[in-house]
């Protein structure tokens, strides 16, 4: 994994965006992106939704942040995968998604225009995007070779 910034690694490396609320909001755009950077009444709306993760939650992603990487072993899922991300993460950089879709060999890439949290900002459009590739998925596998071949005998 492309690590994020340094500056924003030591915004996350502090639970306080989910203790104190004027602490988030004065963060939200440096540490999420997109969206969050322009709109002051989305931190607002999104503050009260956030809830801190355990102890060892908070500690797994800051490992995650820092050296886990599963570059290696890509190669090997055969499964379709669809790789999303927002256009401005700060952090987890567009180039992951963009090295997990070319490493996965049945991979499709959807990049939204917004930031980290684009499953919140763009909600209808990533369970469009999700429906999409489960539905498409659903008819190859129904019209993929196997099932020709059993619908021949």
């Amino acid at each position: 994994m492309v690590p994020p910034r340094p500056s924003v690694i030591l915004r996350m490396a502090t639970p306080l965006r989910y203790l104190s609320a004027g602490y988030f909001k004065r963060v939200a755009g440096a540490i999420y992106g997109g969206d969050f950077r322009t709109d002051d009444a989305l931190a607002e709306r999104y503050v009260r939704r956030m809830a801190p993760p355990t102890v060892l939650g908070y500690l797994n992603q800051l490992y995650a942040l820092t050296g886990w990487t599963s570059v290696h072993w890509l190669h090997t899922l055969s499964q379709p995968t669809l790789v999303m991300a927002g256009s401005d993460d700060p952090i987890v950089p567009l180039v992951n998604a963009r090295l997990l879709a070319r490493l996965i060999p049945d991979a499709r890439l959807e990049v939204f225009d917004c930031g980290h949290l684009f499953l919140l900002t763009r909600l209808a459009q990533s369970v469009e995007t999700i429906e999409s590739f489960l539905l498409n998925g659903a008819a190859q596998l129904e019209t993929g070779p196997a099932s020709r071949a059993v619908a021949a005998d």
